[in-house]
């Protein structure tokens, strides 16, 4: 009785706001719940009420007006919203190996976020320099970097007399940044085959989680609780902080309650703007959770029955949204949002980038005092309830802690410590044994083409970043990031269509793990 006036009292919030966004300039937007191409487009809402919109009859929409809608729907919704409207994501190549440094700008003598690449042709410097707002990534291709529409046209001039080869990845930011709030319908998912029961896991009834789209913050919220009703024999929620705007930090632990288990911890979305990295987190674990509820005996093969004992010996803890006020500023305000939501009364600026906030090597290149900056690094080591919070909670786990896993997007790569120097761990073997076991697992699960090696080697090192810190002060056997996919084609925009693709590839290298740890 409860759940049928919870789902009316959605219905009434829905029908109003529906009602409001018509007066809006006379347009029905209630049009952009489905549309005539293949892709399901949901209304920016979350929190279940564009769950509850798919089941409304809109009026059919015309595919030539569509391109803009949703854009122009959430800034109706947000008078903040921000817009990237004719920014283009750029790739410029160069033959070099993925070994090109990056190392911090000064401008008036103050440190400046914007990072410059040193390739081997020095004049790389200067385009990003002169036209790029922000570099996203290095990888074996080249260097990706945003430019603002401001700077496209005289990008494209220096590109040519300077004889540049570059690839406009995306030719339109808010264009891409709609694709990622479509749904894929389960008829046209490559890997989704529920029907035939081939991935259960999709499927958690009373749950809003579908990973078919992006979810906001609550419905992940509700995911967990859900799992923890289904499988409260072998699910516990542990809330290990609250961040400045009181939205917690809740960990799953997924466990046969054996005290002689290995640990291994697992975080997702330190930074907003990654999207990928929590779905393909929630993915993992309600495949996990299904398989380890499922009888014994099973018919999927030997192979798999000896993956499932060896993930079934491990106390797993997963926080799949490690910076959850950042990740809904970004779904709801600025897209490319990165930060956490901190505010610094000085400057007025809000945000600071976790992935720079823990103690080792906090401060160092690729990082900046700047508090309005993306890569603004804190006041001080682990000033942020989010990172204090993670502090907290693995330097109780020390005695019992196997393995530590970051997970973000993007570059499609498996790293380990150092990323401040080309320095050898006592573990480093093992390290790198595991992820080339990892790297050939994940070739022949769907033929993905990931690198592995040391932050430091791979040039994907952050200062102050998680892992180098649990390294340092934790010691467990083996620590990681994963950077899921692509290698610069999207880049943090990737397309729902991915999820189910990279939930299986986290899966495996956490299986991967496991195994290593017996």
């Amino acid at each position: 009785m409860q759940l049928l006036l919870w789902k009316w009292a959605w219905l009434a919030v829905v029908l109003l706001i529906t009602v409001k966004m018509e007066q809006v300039g006379g347009k029905n937007y209630l049009d952009l719940a489905r549309t005539d191409n293949r892709l399901t487009r949901l209304p920016f809402f979350g929190g279940g009420v564009g769950h509850l919109l798919r089941y409304l009859n809109p009026l059919s929409m015309n595919p030539s007006s569509e391109r803009g809608r949703i854009s122009e729907l959430r800034s109706d919704l947000d008078a903040n919203y921000v817009s990237y409207r004719g920014a283009q994501l750029w790739k410029l190549n160069f033959n070099a190996t993925r070994g090109s440094s990056m190392e911090e700008r000064e401008d008036d003598e103050e440190e400046e976020e914007q990072q410059v690449v040193a390739s081997p042709d020095a004049q790389f410097n200067e385009v990003v320099a002169l036209f790029g707002s922000e570099v996203w990534n290095i990888n074996q291709d080249g260097i990706d970097i945003l430019i603002e529409q401001r700077n496209v046209a005289d990008a494209r001039k220096f590109m040519e007399k300077v004889g540049f080869s570059y690839n406009i990845m995306i030719d339109d930011i808010e264009s891409a940044i709609d694709e990622t709030y479509v749904e894929v319908p389960a008829v046209d998912h490559p890997l989704d085959s529920v029907r035939n029961n081939s991935l259960p896991w999709m499927e958690r009834p009373g749950s809003l989680m579908s990973w078919r789209r992006y979810h906001d913050q609550v419905d992940i919220q509700q995911f967990l609780q859900t799992l923890l009703e289904t499988y409260s024999e072998n699910v516990e929620l542990i809330q290990i902080g609250v961040t400045r705007n009181k939205r917690p930090l809740e960990v799953i632990r997924v466990s046969n309650g054996n005290p002689d288990n290995w640990a291994v911890f697992v975080d997702a979305g330190l930074q907003a703007r990654d999207w990928l990295s929590p779905a393909a987190l929630t993915y993992a674990i309600s495949k996990l959770t299904h398989l380890w509820g499922r009888p014994k005996g099973n018919d999927q093969g030997q192979r798999q029955s000896r993956a499932e004992k060896a993930m079934r010996r491990i106390d797993w803890y997963f926080l799949p949204l490690a910076n959850p006020d950042g990740y809904q500023y970004s779904r709801h305000t600025d897209r490319l949002w990165t930060k956490n939501r901190g505010f610094d009364s000085e400057s007025g600026c809000y945000g600071v980038n976790l992935d720079r906030n823990f103690h080792y090597s906090w401060g160092g290149t690729g990082s900046t005092s700047n508090p309005c900056k993306n890569l603004y690094r804190g006041a001080e080591s682990f000033s942020e309830p989010e990172s204090r919070a993670l502090r907290s909670f693995l330097t109780g786990m020390r005695e019992y802690l196997g393995a530590y896993v970051s997970l973000s997007g993007y570059g499609q790569a498996i790293t380990y410590p150092w990323g401040d120097a080309d320095y050898v761990t006592e573990n480093q073997r093992d390290l790198k044994q595991t992820a080339r076991r990892a790297v050939l697992a994940l070739r022949r699960l769907n033929q993905a083409e990931y690198s592995s090696g040391t932050s430091y080697r791979q040039k994907l090192a952050r200062p102050g970043n998680s892992a180098d810190w649990v390294q340092d002060r934790i010691g467990p056997q083996l620590v990681y990031n994963m950077f899921l996919k692509d290698q610069g084609r999207y880049g943090y925009l990737l397309p729902p269509h991915y999820i189910v693709e990279s939930g299986e590839e986290v899966f495996e290298f956490l299986r991967t793990i496991a195994q290593q740890l017996q």
